[in-house]
């Protein structure tokens, strides 16, 4: 079964549920402190590691087992909710939209060449195969996810929905949180205990249903707008400044001077819109431009580019 993703972490933690074998372990690191600042002791750091360790075990022993190849696993993480989309397949305009998002990361570049590579090639092998094998879709509530979807399944129309096996496995917008009440969860954030459970949830695909999906990118991509967002439960076309209030609510409460980061990561924390970092990182970009901030440090050459203090101006 060929499995489609929208996103490498939700890849790299679904490789993980069909790979593992009872292993318990690996690499852990504790971080903390205790609430005066002094250093756990080794005795404590042995026992949060056995804390971990056992909470693992039981995760594992609950879940259901999830059979697969990883070779058939195949993200497409084309951040397609962001930038202009008119255009056929994997072309120039997700070539620049990429390049942009992630130039502010170190060797940003680069990584957008590796992503759609490999993206491109994955696409290549879901077009030869989808028509002989069953395609199982991952989806959550992001935009993302929500964009991918449409997307793919516009690129299998040509195929003939009829002679196709899909499947769709959705995630619920609200998880329960260990400390009591609910968050909103991703795929990217799912334990790889979970995904076997999760495919208990999967629902068929019919023809019908899918070709409307497809229809409805068509109809995105003649609207073409900066951006698209779930609203409602509904994938919409939206303008740039969408997410600017959200940053603005959290920059109202920081210092005239203060770290850019700071204004990213709380953005993020308070208001989980589904939208990653870099875009966030854009808007301030623009905002700096119009002279609303102004930049006081220039961050390292291995940090992202928001790790740098700004300065609110009077405009």
């Amino acid at each position: 079964m060929l499995e489609v993703l929208f996103s490498e972490s939700a890849a790299g933690s679904l490789k993980m549920a069909m790979s593992h074998h009872a292993v318990i372990g690996g690499c852990i690191s504790i971080i903390g402190t205790h609430e005066d600042g002094s250093p756990f002791s080794a005795e404590e750091t042995e026992h949060l590691q056995q804390e971990h360790e056992e909470q693992e075990r039981r995760r594992w022993a609950q879940a259901v087992p999830l059979q697969g190849d990883t070779r058939d696993i195949l993200p497409f993480p084309l951040w397609l909710s962001i930038g202009p989309i008119d255009e056929e397949g994997i072309g120039p305009l997700r070539e620049t939209t990429l390049e942009q998002l992630l130039s502010i990361y170190p060797q940003g570049r680069q990584a957008a060449a590796e992503i759609l590579a490999s993206t491109r090639q994955r696409l290549a092998t879901l077009l030869s195969r989808a028509a002989h094998e069953p395609v199982r879709l991952w989806v959550d509530h992001t935009p993302d996810a929500a964009c991918g979807l449409r997307w793919v399944l516009d690129q299998l129309r040509p195929l003939g929905f009829e002679n196709l096996d899909l499947q769709v496995v959705e995630l619920p917008a609200l998880a329960p949180h260990e400390g009591g009440g609910l968050v909103l969860c991703n795929l990217g954030e799912l334990h790889p205990s979970e995904w076997g459970r999760l495919t208990q949830t999967a629902r068929s695909l019919s023809a019908d249903q899918a070709a409307a999906l497809a229809v409805q990118w068509q109809q995105l991509k003649a609207q073409d707008a900066p951006l698209r967002a779930v609203l409602n439960g509904v994938l919409v076309s939206a303008a740039e400044d969408l997410y600017d209030p959200y940053l603005r609510r959290v920059l109202d409460d920081l210092e005239d001077t203060f770290q850019e980061a700071a204004l990213i990561g709380r953005t993020l924390a308070q208001f989980p819109l589904g939208v990653g970092d870099a875009w966030l990182a854009m808007r301030v970009e623009q905002w700096i431009a119009d002279g609303k901030l102004e930049a006081v440090t220039k961050p390292d050459a291995d940090s992202p580019a928001y790790h740098r203090t700004l300065r609110k101006t009077e405009d």
